[in-house]
């Protein structure tokens, strides 16, 4: 860990009546830092506001958050060009039992750790996906935040880490597509750009909305669909995408080789809105 504080203070140390180790009561974020600033500093900003205001949690300092994730990025600056930032914000501490009644103030955890290197592959090179056996349960009321609930996340990176494949798609369970493990989704076909629902389960991820107004003001048509994963095969071009990856092309999923050209235009597009 290159940095790390616990409400504002340099610690490694958090109370075990924290609700989110407890019940995981709490929302996060995981941005890239890049030359000490951190990318899209308002959008991960605005994506904690509004997960906490969905959750219900009070008492958070959002001067004092945005000076302490700066405060974070710039002790890497003239170390690392690149580092991954993670903001989590739980309810704060509380007593036994699921109530918030009596609690002070939330929990803000920041760390920076090392950038995924690999990623730097991925972007250029793509990778190769598959197809997880875990379904995502519907949770119409979580649906789209990154809450601190990650056991089914978890328990397709376990799956994964017995694959060979670089990622995997997860469905639902109504077998429509909603994401990979880390990761949103796009695919291709005659000339419209799809993606995911994510009205009952998953992740709206900030790339993932930065790149569908992308593709918009470019003039490309892009759905927001339910889809099966066999859509996936008669796609002439899919790529994932998140905050530290930005764009990855597949150029390999269940076997089938797939152009990565397609994805080219857009990660250089995409790469504008990082300067």
């Amino acid at each position: 860990m290159l940095y790390h504080s616990v409400n504002f203070t340099t610690t490694e140390q958090l109370s075990i009546r924290d609700r989110g180790l407890a019940f995981g009561d709490g929302i996060f974020t995981t941005a890239q830092i890049v030359a000490g600033q951190v990318q899209h500093l308002g959008q991960h900003i605005k994506r904690l506001q509004q997960g906490c205001l969905r959750l219900g949690i009070e008492e958070v300092n959002w001067a004092s958050v945005e000076a302490e994730l700066n405060k974070a990025a710039n002790s890497v600056a003239l170390s690392l060009n690149k580092a991954t930032l993670k903001v989590i914000i739980t309810a704060g501490n509380s007593s036994r039992g699921y109530s918030r009644v009596g609690i002070k103030q939330a929990n803000i955890i920041v760390t920076v750790s090392a950038f995924p290197e690999h990623y730097i592959d991925w972007q250029n090179k793509g990778i190769s996906l598959g197809v997880s056996s875990v379904k995502l349960g519907h949770n119409p009321v979580l649906a789209g935040l990154k809450h601190l609930n990650r056991l089914e996340q978890v328990l397709v990176r376990n799956e994964l880490d017995t694959l060979d494949v670089d990622e995997v798609v997860v469905t639902d369970i109504a077998d429509n597509i909603i994401e990979c493990n880390t990761a949103n989704i796009f695919w291709l076909k005659d000339d419209i750009w799809y993606t995911p629902s994510l009205s009952m389960a998953g992740v709206s991820g900030i790339i993932r909305e930065q790149v569908i107004n992308v593709l918009a003001q470019d003039g490309h048509q892009v759905a927001v669909v339910d889809a099966k994963v066999d859509v996936l095969k008669q796609s002439d071009a899919i790529f994932i995408c998140n905050s530290l990856l930005t764009i990855a092309p597949v150029k390999e999923f269940v076997g089938k080789a797939f152009s990565m050209e397609p994805i080219k235009a857009i990660q250089k597009r995409m790469q504008k809105e990082f300067e």
